[in-house]
């Protein structure tokens, strides 16, 4: 919330410290200037803060803010990032710790500071890759450069080292590296991860609460990469999990299934050593026996943690033709709606670690049962593999809800995405509006920052459980599970998640050999498509590794 006092102005003017004509029902001077009129009266702008949080009652951070910077008149990108990435569709109670807390600690800097510049960076790279602007991306990259700079003679300050400030431009530097990863199709640097690592034991005391949320981040976006990368977390990651470091942020579902995440990784990381072993050593089948144990055990605390979210988590399961317009692309006439981007995103990590856990047991009794192929099961080890039909079940059901998912994020859009997407009305979302009176009653409210978070995030969030189902599938074990999805479910996952590539508008991989040596076809057969896209995705992996999400 905000509170400004009397003025006439629209609440971009006032913003930007000019004079405004006051025109109805937008000034002039924004129109002129391409700028989105915040309006008069009761809308505001959305840099300036104001506590709120006690009406949520999770203790959250009070905003230590003295005035928001006005920023340059040219310069819309800082706003719309923030605006669209950092606030709509972001809920504390559901926070992860990075957006939830950038707002009202950038508002507190200098134009020159660090985090002011490495926010900059990631504004100018997102709005110029919405606006399709080669010029806007190569200023974007001087912002970088001057934003490096910046930050390392800020940690050379004793003082500023230990700020939250730093460590958020830490992540912000992070996060511009890992866009430029994806559309690069390239591995994402992780020297920006590090540092946040090895910037938190310098955390300021005297700001415990916000601290604790980039300390939750920072563990989340490590459990994320282990998981992707196929390696242990860092030492320094498990003092942190229990920490009373942490315990100044309230917990959440989020920060509860990173905890969970946390026993993936171990899990993940004792099966690869386990198949790491010589060829000529026989696995262990105690050891086996003992990994699809814990999987279920793991797999048991992902159950509870889903029993336990807040009811308006639960995904809303609406239908083509009934509930949803025929134009939005549906798996099986399905759509299963959320109340913002984050809260669908969390499920589907946790649908993906579930699958995960699935892979390892099933892999793992394949390799106990049959260690050889002479071996064949005998009448103890028959009720074990029986049980393949509850995992196969189990992974389609998983496999099925991601899908459902997808018509959320995407609603009926085909095309590459413009800043023209936000005020089309021809692009239709599905969501709660279209159910009947008695059940929005249980629903929140649908509004034009909800759609156009959609806009924003939605093919962001697809990308990652999309690609991630596609990257398992051509993993170890991978091509088995294929068996284990409906017919022709395989190539809708394929389309969508290339669909999602021509919103982002990343490039696609040319005809030819692909980095890892395998020919890549622009033939329109299925077999083509599939490869491509599976190819396209192992190389949108690399760029994912170090965000957040499945």
């Amino acid at each position: 919330m905000v509170n400004r006092g009397r003025s006439g102005g629209c609440v971009t003017c006032k913003q930007r410290r000019v004079k405004c004509d006051e025109a109805k029902p937008i000034c002039r001077l924004c129109q002129r200037l391409g700028l989105r009129c915040g309006g008069y009266g009761t809308k505001y702008a959305n840099l300036k803060f104001k506590g709120q949080n006690y009406k949520f009652n999770t203790g959250i951070i009070q905003s230590r803010i003295s005035c928001p910077r006005p920023p340059a008149e040219c310069d819309t990108a800082v706003p719309f990032f923030l605006d669209h990435y950092a606030k709509m569709g972001r809920d504390l109670r559901s926070a992860r710790g990075f957006f939830e807390v950038l707002i009202p600690v950038y508002c507190s800097q200098s134009n020159n500071s660090a985090l002011s510049l490495a926010v900059s960076a990631v504004a100018s790279e997102t709005l110029s890759l919405w606006r399709h602007s080669p010029d806007g991306l190569r200023w974007s990259q001087d912002i970088y450069t001057e934003a490096i700079t910046c930050l390392r003679n800020a940690i050379k300050d004793r003082s500023e080292r230990g700020k939250e400030a730093t460590a958020l431009a830490v992540l912000s530097l992070q996060l511009y590296e890992n866009i430029a990863a994806i559309y690069g199709l390239r591995s994402a640097t992780r020297i920006h991860h590090d540092g946040a690592v090895s910037l938190l034991p310098f955390g300021d005391s005297d700001n415990q609460m916000t601290g604790a949320y980039i300390r939750k981040f920072t563990l989340h976006a490590e459990i994320s990469s282990a998981i992707r990368q196929k390696r242990p977390l860092q030492d320094i990651a498990y003092s942190w999990i229990g920490s009373k470091d942490l315990i100044f942020a309230p917990d959440n579902p989020s920060s509860a299934l990173d905890i969970i995440g946390a026993s993936v990784v171990a899990l993940q990381t004792s099966y690869m050593q386990l198949l790491m072993r010589d060829t000529s050593e026989a696995l262990s089948r105690s050891a086996l026996k003992e990994l699809v144990s814990k999987a279920r055990r793991i797999d048991e605390q992902l159950l509870v943690w889903a029993r336990s979210v807040p009811d308006y988590w639960q995904p809303v399961k609406i239908f083509s033709g009934i509930d949803v317009d025929p134009s939005i692309q549906t798996y099986r006439s399905i759509c299963e709606v959320y109340p913002s981007c984050q809260i669908a995103a969390i499920w589907n990590l946790w649908r993906v670690q579930r699958i995960l856990l699935i892979k390892i047991t099933i892999s793992s009794l394949d390799k106990f049962f049959y260690p050889t192929q002479s071996e064949h099961p005998n009448d103890q080890t028959f009720s074990e593999i029986n049980s393949a039909a509850k995992y196969k079940q189990m992974s389609q059901d998983l496999v099925d809800s991601i899908c459902y998912s997808i018509p959320f994020y995407l609603g009926n859009r085909t095309k590459c995405s413009t800043i023209a997407d936000f005020t089309d009305p021809a692009i239709l979302l599905p969501s709660y509006d279209s159910l009947g009176e008695g059940d929005k009653t249980r629903l929140i409210e649908r509004n034009d920052d909800h759609r156009r978070h959609i806009i924003a995030q939605g093919p962001w969030h697809a990308m990652s459980p999309l690609s991630r189902l596609l990257t398992l599938f051509v993993e170890e074990y991978g091509r088995h599970m294929l068996s284990f999805l409906r017919p022709g479910q395989h190539e809708w996952i394929c389309e969508q998640f290339l669909r999602v590539i021509t919103l982002l508008n990343i490039p696609p991989l040319e005809s030819g050999t692909a980095e890892d040596g395998c020919r890549i076809s622009n033939s329109s057969n299925n077999e083509s498509v599939n490869t491509q896209a599976e190819h396209i995705a192992k190389r949108v992996r690399k760029g994912l590794n170090f965000m957040s999400g499945p």
